[in-house]
C-alpha cells in the first residue's frame, strides 16, 4: 500500500509540472482562430444552434470572420442571410428555401465602443459580440433541422460559401414543440342595446379530435378578462395574476356575457383549455403559449351607460297642394351636461318604445346644438306618423327605449291626394264549385298594399261601411272575406252550402304603408271599388240513378248504364270500392270520399244532351275474380257535387262480379262401386267422372273422351249433369258428372279428356287431362345384365356388375324396381333376400313412362363366393305385375405355386369322384381271360372226370414197395393232397413271415388293374380320397368240388360285377381254404 501511494503521488506532481508549462507558454493576448474559407466570401463562422424547449425557440449565433485583410471594410454593407431546412443544406438546395431572418454583418452602433474601424468588427479581435438569429418552432414540430447562413453584398448578390460548422450546422438541431392544445380564432362583439358581449370561438375537436370531451380527463374551458392585451411573453405572469371569468364544459363554442349596468371599460378577452391529468396523473396541463388566435389583440369597448333622452319635442306637418308632398318639422332641447352627443330621430307608422322595433326607421341625425329637424315627407305617404328622438354619448352609447317627452305622434300625413286609394274595375262572379271569383286592378301610387275583400246583401256606402279586418261576425254592415296582398288582383270566395242568394254585393278596399315600414292606412271611402248584385248556387243536385251493370269477362270489360238526370251541363263520375260501403246489412250510407273508394272515370259531361240513359265500358284486369261495388256521383254546372252513395233501388250504386278468370274444376273418377278411381289407367269397366267447378256456369259443361290411339268413348262432345248446387257453400261452385264405360274393344292407349265451359261472365275454359289412359296389356321386362350362370359366366372378385334392365308398356310403368337375392338356392350359404329398391339410374326413353332403362352398377366385392340372382320388376298403372329374375355366380379365384387355378365356389360345388364302372364286351380282355378260364375248368372237368372214372373202377394191386407209394404221391399231388394232411401248409401258418412279405406284392397286383381304365381327372386340392379295392379275386378251389364220400357238390353262384375303381389298400391275409370231407350229416 506504502509503494502505492508513493507512486500516485509522483504521477500527480508530473501532471502538475506539465500544466505549468503549459500556461507559462499560453500567450497573454488573444489568438486569432482560424477561419474557415475564402475572407473574400465573408462567411460567417462558428455557426451553432441551441434549441430551448422551455420558450420553443432555435436560437443561431455566429460570428464575422477574423482576417486582417481589406475585405473587413466589406462587413459594413454585408448581410447575413438564416436558412433552415430538414434535409442538409448545399449551395443547390438553399436556391429553394426561404431566408427566415437577416441580419447587418457589421454597423458601427454594434461595435463597443461604436466605431467606423472595420477592423473592430471581428469575430474574435474585434469589439463586435456576434451575431444571433431566433427561429420561432411552430407548434407540434418534431424534427431534425438544419441551419446555413449566406452573406449578400451591398447589391443583394448572396454568396452562397457553405462551409461545415463555418455558416453551415453539419449535425442537425432536433426540435420538438408542443401541438397547439387551445381554441382558435377567439372573436368578441360588444352589444350595447342588449348590454351583452359575445365571445365566439372554435374548439380544437372540431379540426383536430384528439381531446377527451367526457369522464375525469375532460378538458375545461378557461374564459379569461384583463385590461391588456395576453401575449405568449407575458401570459405566466399576467394569467398567473387572474382567475378565470368562467369555466366552460368541454365543446362550448360561444358564450354571450351579460355586462353590469352603467359599465365603460376596455377589456382583452382570452380563452384556454385546462387538460386534467394531461402530463401525468393528477397533473394537469394549460397551454398559455397563445399560438391559435386564442387571445384578442385589440381591446373590447363595453359601455353601457346611456346618457338621458330630450325633456320635450314637438312636431308638425305641413302639406304642399302644389307638389302634392308636404314638411313634418321636429323641435326638441338638447339634454343638459353632454358634450359632443348627437341626437337620433326616429319614425314610425305606429307608437313605439325602442328603437330596436323592426317597423321603425332612423330619418336623421343631428348633432348637439341644432335643435330643429325639418322632414320633407315623400309623394305617396299617407297616415299617421310617429317620431322619437334618442340621445348618442361620445362613444356612441345610447338608451334605446324612449320615453313619453321624447316622442310625438300621431302626426297624421298626406301627401298622396293625387290618387284615390282604392283598386278600381272591381268584378265578382259565381264560377260554381261553390265559389264566387272576386277580380280588380291594383290602386297606383302605392306598393306593398294589401287589399280586403268584403261582402254584403245590399250595396254599403262609405259612411255606412263599418267592418273588421279578421272578423265573420253578421253584426257589421259589410262581412269580411278574406285579404290578399298586392299584384293578385284576384280571390275565390267560398261560398257556403246549399244556398241560393240573389243579391249578394261585394267591395274591395286597400290598405297600405303609404310610405311607412309600419302602421298602414286603411281607405274606406267606397267611391269605386264595388260589384253587385250576383246569383250564386251551391245546393247539390239530386242523385244518379244506376240502370244497369254487368261484367263480360271474356273481353276484359264492365258495363255501366244510368240514367241521365234532369240538369243541365252536369257531369258524372265513376267509383270503385273493393269492400263493403253499405255494412253488412248493405242498409248504410256511403260517401265517395269515405275510405275505401277509388276513382275510376270522371268528368263525364252530359252538355246539353237529352238522351235518357249514359254508359261507359270499364276494363278490367286479366286473372281476377272478385264483387266489386261500382257508383255514379253527379255535380251540376257549378260544380255542386251530390257525393252521397247508397244501394238498392233507385240507388246509385251496384256491385259486380269483376271475373277475367275462366271456371277451373278438378276431375275425379268413380267406379261403378262408388269409390274413387285413383290408378291412372283404366281397365274394363263402368266409370263416372265428376267435375267439381270453382263458380257457376251459364249453361252445363260439354265433354268429350278420346283415346290417342283413335278410341272415342263419348263419340264427340256430350253434355255433363249437375248432381250438386253448393249454393250455400259460396266457397264452391257445382259439381257436374257423366257415366261411360270401358270396354274390350276401346282402343288401349292414353286417355285426352276434354271439358269446354262457360261462366256467368263469358270466360270460356277447355280443359284438357291427360293423365289418364286405358290400359290394354301388362308391361315386358328385358335383363340384359348381368350374364346368367347358365351361359357358364361368373364374375370374379374385383369386377363390376352392371344392371341393365328396360321395361315397356302400353301406357305408363309406375313402378320399375329391383331386388338382390344373396345365396339364391342355398348352395353356397343361407339365401338373403334384398327389399324391393329404386333406382336413381332410370332413364324414360319416350318421355312418357311407357319405355324405361335401369342402369345400375354393383361390386363383386359386395358378394360372397356362390349363386346369387337379381330381380327386376315392373308395375304399370294398371297395377299389373311383371318380374324377371337372372341368377349369376360371383366367385374367388387365386392360382398356386405350380400354375394351378383354384375357384372357391367351384371348389365347394365339385362332387366327389364317382368310380367309372366299365361294361366290357365278349371280345375284350376280361371274357377272353373268362373264356380261357371256362376252358381250362372244363378240360379240368374233363381230367377229373377221368379220374373219378379210373378211381370207381377199382384200383389195381400194387405191391408193396416203393411203387405204390408214389402212385399214392402222384394221385395226392393230383388232387391237391397227400395220405397226411399238412395242416400247416393248409392254413398257411407254417410261414407266416413269407405271407407278410407276399402281401404287398398282392396289392401291387391289385392295384395294377388290367380292367381298370384311365379317367381324365381335374385338378384340384390335395386330399385324402378313399380308394377303392376289388376284394372280390376270382379264385376256383378244386377242394371245394369234392368230399371224402367223392361226391360232387357244384356250388355256382353268379360272379359280381367287379367295380374298377380305387379305393383305400388294406391289409389283407390270405384266404384260408378248408380242406376236409363233407360229414353225412
Amino acid at each position: 500500500m506504502g509503494i502505492k501511494s508513493t507512486e500516485l503521488g509522483g504521477t500527480q506532481k508530473a501532471v502538475f509540472l506539465v500544466l505549468c508549462m503549459l500556461l507559462a507558454i499560453a500567450p497573454l493576448s488573444n489568438v486569432s482562430a482560424e477561419d474557415i474559407g475564402s475572407p473574400a466570401s465573408l462567411q460567417a463562422q462558428d455557426i451553432n444552434a441551441i434549441f430551448d424547449p422551455i420558450s420553443e425557440t432555435t436560437t443561431i449565433t455566429w460570428r464575422n470572420i477574423d482576417s486582417t485583410g481589406t475585405e473587413l471594410q466589406g462587413l459594413f454593407d454585408a448581410t447575413y442571410n438564416v436558412y433552415r431546412s430538414s434535409q442538409p443544406i448545399d449551395s443547390i438546395n438553399i436556391l429553394n428555401l426561404t431566408a427566415f431572418a437577416s441580419v447587418s454583418a457589421c454597423t458601427p452602433t454594434s461595435l463597443n465602443p461604436i466605431s467606423t474601424n472595420p477592423f473592430d468588427c471581428r469575430g474574435i479581435n474585434g469589439t463586435h459580440s456576434g451575431h444571433s438569429a431566433s427561429y420561432l418552432v411552430s407548434p407540434g414540430f418534431n424534427g431534425s433541422t438544419y441551419y446555413a447562413i449566406t452573406t449578400a453584398n451591398e447589391t443583394g448578390v448572396e454568396t452562397y460559401e457553405l462551409d461545415f460548422n463555418a455558416s453551415n450546422l453539419f449535425e442537425p438541431v432536433l426540435e420538438i414543440t408542443t401541438p397547439v392544445r387551445t381554441p382558435y380564432n377567439l372573436a368578441a362583439s360588444f352589444d350595447s342595446s342588449q348590454s351583452k358581449t359575445t365571445l365566439q370561438w372554435v374548439n380544437y375537436n372540431d379540426i383536430f379530435p384528439l381531446l377527451p370531451e367526457t369522464g375525469d380527463d375532460a378538458y375545461q374551458i378557461h374564459l379569461w378578462r384583463t385590461d391588456s392585451q395576453v401575449l405568449r411573453s407575458n401570459a405566466q405572469v399576467l394569467l398567473g395574476q387572474e382567475t378565470p371569468v368562467l369555466t366552460l364544459p368541454a365543446g362550448t363554442s360561444s358564450i354571450i356575457i351579460d355586462i353590469p349596468e352603467n359599465t365603460d371599460r376596455d377589456v382583452y378577452y382570452s380563452v384556454t383549455y385546462l387538460l386534467p391529468n394531461w402530463t401525468a396523473p393528477g397533473i394537469a396541463y394549460e397551454d398559455f403559449r397563445f399560438l391559435s388566435n386564442n387571445a384578442m389583440s385589440t381591446s373590447t369597448l363595453e359601455d353601457n351607460k346611456p346618457p338621458s333622452q330630450v325633456d320635450s319635442m314637438y312636431a308638425s306637418f305641413t302639406a304642399n297642394p302644389e307638389t302634392g308632398d308636404g314638411t313634418t318639422t321636429i323641435d326638441w332641447s338638447d339634454v343638459n351636461g353632454e358634450e359632443g352627443e348627437s341626437y337620433q330621430i326616429y319614425m314610425a307608422g305606429v307608437p313605439f318604445s325602442t328603437i330596436h322595433n323592426s317597423d321603425v326607421q332612423l330619418i336623421a341625425t343631428i348633432t348637439g346644438g341644432v335643435e330643429s329637424f325639418d322632414y320633407d315627407v315623400p309623394v305617396g305617404r299617407m297616415g299617421h306618423a310617429y317620431y322619437c328622438i334618442v340621445t348618442v354619448d361620445i362613444y356612441g352609447v345610447s338608451d334605446t327605449n324612449t320615453t313619453q317627452n321624447s316622442c310625438a305622434g300621431p302626426i297624421f300625413e298626406n301627401a298622396f291626394t293625387n290618387w284615390i286609394a282604392e283598386p278600381t274595375n272591381v268584378y265578382a262572379e259565381f264560377i260554381g264549385d261553390k265559389t264566387t271569383r272576386v277580380t280588380w286592378d291594383d290602386q297606383l301610387g302605392v306598393e306593398g298594399e294589401r287589399y280586403h275583400i268584403w261582402r254584403s246583401n245590399y250595396l254599403v256606402s262609405g259612411g255606412q261601411f263599418n267592418g273588421e279586418i279578421g272578423s265573420t261576425s253578421e253584426n257589421y254592415s259589410v262581412r269580411w272575406l278574406g285579404t290578399v296582398t298586392d299584384g293578385i288582383g284576384v280571390f275565390d270566395v267560398t261560398i257556403e252550402d246549399d244556398i241560393i242568394p240573389e243579391n249578394s254585393h261585394y267591395f274591395v278596399t286597400s290598405e297600405a304603408l303609404y310610405g311607412h315600414i309600419n302602421g298602414t292606412y286603411h281607405y274606406t271611402e267606397l267611391i269605386q271599388n264595388f260589384y253587385g248584385p250576383i246569383s250564386e248556387d251551391t245546393r247539390a243536385p239530386n242523385p244518379a240513378r244506376i240502370k244497369e251493370a254487368y261484367a263480360v269477362g271474356s273481353i276484359n270489360q264492365i258495363t255501366l248504364e244510368w240514367f241521365n238526370e234532369v240538369e243541365v251541363n252536369e257531369s258524372y263520375t265513376i267509383w270503385r270500392h273493393m269492400g263493403e260501403p253499405f255494412g253488412e246489412e248493405r242498409d248504410e250510407l256511403s260517401n265517395s270520399a269515405d275510405e275505401g273508394w277509388e276513382l275510376v272515370m270522371d268528368n263525364i259531361n252530359a252538355g246539353t244532351s237529352v238522351q235518357s240513359s249514359f254508359n261507359r265500358q270499364i276494363p278490367i284486369a286479366d286473372s281476377i275474380s272478385r264483387d266489386v261495388w261500382y257508383a255514379i256521383t253527379i255535380a251540376d254546372q257549378f260544380n255542386n257535387e251530390n257525393n252521397e252513395i247508397f244501394s238498392g233501388l233507385g240507388g246509385n250504386a251496384y256491385q259486380v262480379t269483376e271475373d277475367t278468370m275462366p271456371p277451373q274444376a278438378i276431375l275425379n273418377i268413380i267406379t261403378d262401386e262408388g269409390e274413387e278411381f285413383t290408378s291412372p289407367s283404366l281397365v274394363e269397366g263402368s266409370y263416372t267422372i265428376l267435375l267439381q267447378l270453382n263458380e257457376y256456369l251459364k249453361n252445363q259443361p260439354y265433354i268429350n273422351i278420346t283415346t290417342t290411339t283413335g278410341g272415342d268413348i263419348t263419340v264427340g262432345e256430350s253434355p255433363m249433369s249437375m248432381t250438386v248446387e253448393n249454393y250455400n257453400n259460396p266457397d264452391l261452385g257445382p259439381v257436374y258428372s257423366f257415366d261411360f264405360e270401358i270396354t274390350a274393344q276401346t282402343n288401349a292407349g292414353p286417355m285426352v279428356i276434354t271439358v269446354t265451359m262457360t261462366d256467368t261472365s263469358e270466360n270460356e275454359a277447355i280443359i284438357v287431362w291427360t293423365d289418364r289412359a286405358v290400359d290394354a296389356q301388362r308391361p315386358e321386362v328385358t335383363i340384359y345384365s348381368p350374364s346368367s350362370s347358365n351361359d357358364g359366366s361368373k364374375y370374379l372378385y374385383g369386377n363390376k356388375i352392371n344392371i341393365l334392365a328396360g321395361a315397356q308398356d302400353d301406357v305408363r310403368i309406375v313402378s320399375f324396381q329391383y331386388k338382390l337375392v344373396y345365396h339364391y338356392g342355398g348352395f353356397s350359404g343361407n339365401a338373403l333376400s334384398t327389399p324391393w329398391s329404386d333406382v336413381d339410374g332410370i332413364t324414360d326413353l319416350n318421355g312418357d313412362n311407357t319405355s324405361l332403362t335401369m342402369d345400375l352398377d354393383l361390386t363383386s366385392g359386395s358378394f360372397s363366393p356362390g349363386q346369387h340372382a337379381v330381380s327386376v320388376r315392373a308395375v304399370d298403372s294398371a297395377g299389373n305385375e311383371v318380374t324377371k329374375t337372372v341368377q349369376f355366380i360371383v366367385d374367388y379365384c387365386r392360382n398356386t405355386i405350380n400354375g394351378t387355378t383354384y375357384c372357391s365356389y367351384e371348389e365347394q360345388l365339385a362332387p366327389p369322384l364317382e368310380p367309372l364302372v366299365i361294361e366290357p364286351g365278349f371280345t375284350d380282355p376280361p371274357y377272353v381271360i373268362v373264356w380261357v378260364i371256362a376252358g381250362l375248368t372244363i378240360v379240368a372237368w374233363i381230367v377229373a372226370l377221368m379220374v373219378i372214372s379210373t378211381g370207381m373202377s377199382g384200383p389195381k394191386k400194387k405191391k408193396k414197395g416203393d411203387d405204390e407209394g408214389e402212385d399214392e404221391d402222384w394221385m395226392s399231388e393230383f388232387i391237391g393232397t397227400s395220405s397226411e394232411l399238412d395242416m400247416a401248409e393248409i392254413t398257411d401258418v407254417s410261414a407266416p413271415e413269407d405271407d407278410e412279405k407276399s402281401e404287398p406284392q398282392a396289392v401291387e397286383e391289385e392295384e395294377d388293374d388290367p380292367f381298370a381304365v384311365n379317367k381324365t381327372q381335374r385338378k384340384t386340392r390335395s386330399k385324402k380320397r378313399d380308394v377303392v379295392e376289388d376284394d372280390d379275386d376270382d379264385e376256383i378251389d378244386i377242394d371245394d368240388f369234392f368230399d371224402d364220400d367223392d361226391e360232387i357238390i357244384l356250388d355256382e353262384e353268379p360272379k359280381p360285377k367287379r367295380s374298377v375303381g380305387r379305393r383305400s389298400a388294406q391289409p389283407r391275409k390270405a384266404p384260408k381254404r378248408k380242406v376236409g370231407r363233407k360229414s353225412k350229416d
